[in-house]
């Protein structure tokens, strides 16, 4: 018998996550626990939107956990999950790179835990100035918005902007043009 360190990903549906997470959590937990695993370090991510639908669910949320098992307890996890209705999908992976991972992962959870919130408050923040250039005014509201929440390095989100160019004819009349 051999222990050694896994990384276990658990998908759950977004609706049934935002019901009773504690109970979700003892519910992925328990399936490591349950088959002999020690668990050393877990995190659940933000919500997102899935990349397919899974039986009509177009958004999850994924709970990560990292534990030390032995070998042929992975498949008696494996067949739990699948059994678990509310568990979509699961995934359990080894390989040698996992403990640098999961500490660097604690280390940026540390320090994420320990920076205060120094989010602007609304009133804070000063009035836009008005413009005559509608496309100057988008231009100045993206530069001056935040980075979403769910933002990280473990786990980044990109959304792909449209960029509009305004060309202006022989007649001084404008054009919009998408590139």
């Amino acid at each position: 018998m051999t222990e050694r360190l896994y990384e276990g990903l658990f998908l759950i549906d977004a609706a049934i996550a935002s019901q009773d997470w504690a109970e979700l959590e003892g519910l992925m937990t328990g399936i490591v626990n349950n088959h002999g695993g020690t668990i050393e370090y877990s995190e659940k991510w933000p919500e997102q939107r899935l990349a397919y639908e899974i039986n009509g669910t177009k958004r999850g949320v994924y709970f990560l956990v990292y534990f030390r098992a032995d070998t042929q307890s992975i498949v008696g996890m494996r067949n739990d999950a699948q059994l678990s209705e509310k568990i979509m999908r699961s995934l359990f992976i080894q390989e040698e790179f996992l403990g640098e991972e999961m500490q660097r992962r604690k280390e940026v959870a540390e320090r994420r835990a320990a920076q205060p919130d120094t989010k602007p408050t609304p009133a804070a923040e000063p009035a836009p100035e008005a413009s005559a250039d509608p496309a100057a005014e988008e231009v100045a509201s993206s530069e001056n918005s935040e980075e979403p929440a769910e933002m990280s390095e473990e786990n980044p989100v990109v959304d792909e902007v449209e960029v509009v160019a305004a060309e202006t004819d022989s007649a001084g009349n404008e054009e919009e043009e998408k590139e």
